[in-house]
């Protein structure tokens, strides 16, 4: 299904609300069947575009709902839940600077999933954004995150690449965690590494 059917944007939602409108006014005022045809015709195509959008899943969306799924699973202190929407190996930064590729197994049973539960930190999320999508099997995303503890909070800005695997399902493949402020310079989250 092609993206501008499947996922399409915002602004052509509100372009065919003011056509709707306007063919509706029109008709209203003249009461003539081809004011008709014209209304029902823009309003018709609007609810088709509406059906296929919420019908068909786009390669945005999917990865935006399984990043919502990690953040809601990494606040449950769920590592099953996490992993489960990871590719077999993915690409962490370290502190040292270069990416390296750890395995799913090797994530579900990290010691971070301890400092989550003895501190009982709060993780959240928000402003899930693509970032980039020149490939129909790679999707970069950007969001804002939050880890809080004691009433501390903190804030980094996420920017997550899902890949499509070999059962035809994004995955996280690599992610990088970078300033919230400057979205360019790289910070660590504590106990990750």
């Amino acid at each position: 299904m092609p993206t501008f059917l499947s996922d399409p944007p915002q602004l052509m939602y509100t372009v065919l609300a003011a056509v709707i409108l306007v063919t509706g006014a029109v008709w209203f005022n003249r009461r003539s069947k081809a004011a008709l045809a014209v209304f029902l015709g823009v309003l018709g195509f609007a609810l088709l575009l509406l059906l296929l959008d919420y019908s068909f899943e786009s390669g945005r969306e999917e990865a935006v709902r399984r990043a919502q799924a990690m953040v809601h699973a990494a606040d449950a202190k769920n590592p099953e839940a996490f992993v489960e929407h990871l590719a077999e190996t993915v690409d962490f930064p370290s502190e040292s600077g270069p990416r390296e590729p750890v395995k799913r197994d090797t994530l579900k049973t990290h010691a971070f999933w301890g400092m989550l539960r003895q501190f009982n930190v709060r993780v959240v999320g928000w402003d899930y954004a693509e970032v980039e999508s020149n490939d129909a099997n790679k999707v970069e995303i950007g969001f804002m995150a939050k880890g809080e503890a004691d009433g501390k909070p903190f804030p980094v800005y996420i920017r997550a690449t899902f890949t499509r695997q070999a059962d035809g399902k994004l995955k996280l493949s690599a992610f990088r965690t970078l300033n919230p402020v400057n979205r360019t310079e790289p910070i660590a989250i504590p106990f990750l590494r």
